[in-house]
């Protein structure tokens, strides 16, 4: 949810500007309000704590227990009252906007969209202590070191790939490098003219890499021999960085998709279809906008998000559109498979499963204040899948959405976890000044409990983001995982 908070404290520098009505003396209004937030049959602790200030206005104090929030501060905003009906009377402070019930007691009203983008969520607060967010225990598991570190000298965003001993990773510098798997020692390296965002995808000895550049790639996948290049974007890609207030958190582009063709979605937002031996396209389809995931293709059909919020539907054969659903929120992920359904997770909070004949909701579960970035894995049954805010990895029964664990792991667990027989390994990723102290790393969670069965801590970074923000690999009873400070590590599972 990386953006969620940011826009919220934009809002609130608007409304410090804005609202010009004469405020209120604070001391009626002054100290922490408690209560719930509600959606549906879910409830969840919200609070504020309201401070007075020399210059007239209030600071207001938020505490989310359920992302680990407590007593972040969100700034200094006008305290607006209006004209009282009764016992009621409007009262503004930023972005909210509540009823004052004086015999209730009560604060009330709905969550700013800067908070929750897409519900339209009640809130209700009483004068009262704040609540605590539950204090997180010390990490279970053992730490361990990595058995072979490569220092690629680039942050390396989107993940490692393992395939028939070689491990490959791609930077913001624009090389992709392939690794011995058992000793990390390189094999090759190439040098893309864009930096790479996207995992490479390796089918019948041939490697496909999308770069930034706007360019696909198609290279020996033992030696790094170029076979072909394709234009596949009509200009190169441009990420903001977080710190801007125009940022798009556009942190990965689309991984290439093989099946009886190459299927790949492109940062201008169309959806291709290419000929492998030679990267030809055979259609084109285009969406609202950016395609920042693989689509996944499956029973003839293709299957994709987009930031324009819809997930999509196609033809593979020719690309006809045959059906597209709007989550409200962009969706960045690629879609996964289970049964009859398309499992997605979107900037709305929330987690879908969508008939894949129909795009009707088949199910969803709401994940309080985090976006869900991550694309899942389905394995016997079961969707592992991470989060933003949430910092956690999450099991759902993928037939009916009911959560079976959540593991906390400290950090924005963007990238795909990687789950084999009796693990599920997650990248974890953080930044410094954010409002909750995540910390960036690798984790093995026990697949049954979610337990952490070990971990890796990364070192944090004083400026930008640091940690593991993209999807692990595992291969030859190894975990390979990229960093953004330019290693590739590789451990033991």
């Amino acid at each position: 949810m990386i953006g969620t908070f940011s826009a919220l404290l934009i809002a609130l520098n608007l409304a410090a500007s804005n609202q010009t009505a004469d405020p209120l003396g604070p001391e009626d209004l002054l100290g922490p309000w408690s209560g719930t937030i509600t959606h549906g049959e879910q409830t969840t602790a919200f609070a504020l704590e309201i401070v007075a200030r020399d210059d007239g206005k209030v600071s207001l104090l938020m505490t989310i227990p359920a992302i680990h929030v407590q007593g972040s501060s969100l700034g200094a905003v006008p305290l607006v009252v209006g004209e009282a009906q009764g016992s009621r009377v409007d009262v503004g402070l930023g972005p909210f906007r509540f009823v004052h019930d004086a015999a209730e007691g009560t604060l009330s009203g709905v969550m700013p969209k800067g908070l929750v983008p897409v519900y339209e969520l009640p809130v209700t607060l009483r004068r009262g202590g704040l609540p605590e967010s539950p204090e997180r225990a010390e990490l279970a598991g053992r730490e361990v070191q990595p058995l072979w570190s490569f220092d690629a000298g680039s942050p390396q965003w989107a993940g490692p790939v393992f395939a028939d001993g070689l491990v490959y990773s791609g930077g913001e510098d624009g090389r992709l490098h392939a690794l011995d798997a058992a000793s990390g020692q390189r094999r090759w390296s190439f040098l893309a003219a864009g930096a790479i965002r996207s995992r490479a995808t390796i089918s019948k000895g041939v490697l496909y890499l999308a770069a930034d550049d706007g360019m696909l790639y198609a290279l020996d996948a033992s030696s790094g021999a170029e076979r072909w290049r394709v234009k596949v974007s009509g200009s190169p890609a441009v990420r903001l960085p977080f710190d801007d207030p125009k940022s798009r958190y556009d942190r990965f582009g689309s991984d290439v998709t093989v099946a009886d063709r190459l299927y790949l979605g492109t940062h201008d937002g169309r959806l291709l279809a290419l000929d492998p031996e030679d990267g030809a396209k055979a259609w084109e389809h285009a969406a609202g906008d950016s395609i920042l995931a693989a689509p996944a293709v499956h029973r003839g059909r293709v299957f994709f998000g987009s930031y324009d919020g819809h997930v999509y539907a196609l033809e593979a054969s020719t690309g006809k559109l045959l059906w597209k659903h709007d989550t409200r929120g962009p969706v960045v992920s690629t879609p996964a498979i289970h049964g009859d359904l398309v499992l997605v997770g979107s900037r709305s909070y929330d987690f879908l499963a969508l008939d894949a004949a129909t795009g009707e909701p088949a199910w969803s579960h709401y994940v309080w204040f985090s976006w869900i970035e991550s694309s899942a894995s389905v394995r016997d049954a079961v969707a592992y899948v991470g989060s933003s805010d949430a910092a956690a990895v999450f099991a759902l029964q993928a037939a009916t959405g009911r959560a079976l664990w959540s593991a906390d792991v400290r950090g924005w667990t963007w990238g795909q976890p990687a789950v084999t027989e009796q693990r599920v390994y997650a990248g974890a990723a953080s930044t410094p000044g954010y409002l909750v102290g995540h910390h960036g790393g690798v984790f093995a969670l026990d697949r049954k409990t979610g337990q952490i069965v070990w971990y890796f801590q990364a070192p944090a970074s004083d400026s930008g983001p640091f940690g593991f923000p993209g999807s692990p690999a595992t291969g030859d009873g190894r975990v390979y995982a990229s960093s953004l400070d330019g290693r590739v590590l590789a451990f033991a599972e």
